[in-house]
């Protein structure tokens, strides 16, 4: 059977094969990697969906990670290494609700993190990638223009953004 896995979920699981060991608050399960149990189909476009958002997920936490933590003084200050991760994260966070397709939660795949209060709550989940996507693009602008220290406050704000989905739409590890 001809596998389906998209050429940009390769990409992005590529760039986390290559970056991923030095990046922090990576998603409960790795890109790719089924959780143990029954067979899980690989080849539909479900299971394409989870590979792709927890590849982007990845992408999201090494880059979330440097603005963070600049912004709260746990990284030296790097103005080019800020201004590149803002943008990249404001990129990426715009491709969020492109991997959440329906039958692709933690009930339909085992290793999905993606709880299925996602789809029953559709426009709530939307809102709230959408606020990301905000605040993500609103640092880099900011830090493209004023440079770090005028996007130093809005970063500091990134966290509560993140969790905003990751609360109630995130299945945590027992």
């Amino acid at each position: 059977m001809r596998n389906r896995t998209t050429l940009s979920t390769l990409g992005i699981a590529g760039l986390w094969l290559l970056i991923g060991a030095g990046c922090s608050e990576a998603p409960d399960q790795a890109a790719g990697a089924p959780a143990a149990g029954p067979a899980v189909d690989q080849d539909t476009p479900e299971y394409a969906a989870m590979e792709y958002r927890q590849g982007l997920m990845h992408v999201m936490a090494c880059k979330a990670g440097p603005v963070r933590n600049m912004a709260d003084g746990s990284m030296p200050v790097d103005e080019a290494v800020f201004a590149k991760s803002a943008s990249d994260l404001a990129a990426a966070a715009g491709m969020i609700t492109e991997g959440f397709v329906a039958n692709s939660s933690s009930t339909d795949i085992p290793g999905s993190a993606g709880l299925p209060e996602i789809w029953s709550d559709w426009d709530d989940f939307v809102s709230k990638a959408a606020a990301l996507e905000t605040a993500a693009t609103e640092i880099a602008n900011l830090a493209a223009q004023g440079g770090f220290a005028a996007a130093q406050a809005a970063a500091d704000e990134l966290s509560a953004n993140c969790g905003g989905c990751h609360r109630p739409y995130r299945q945590r590890d027992q």
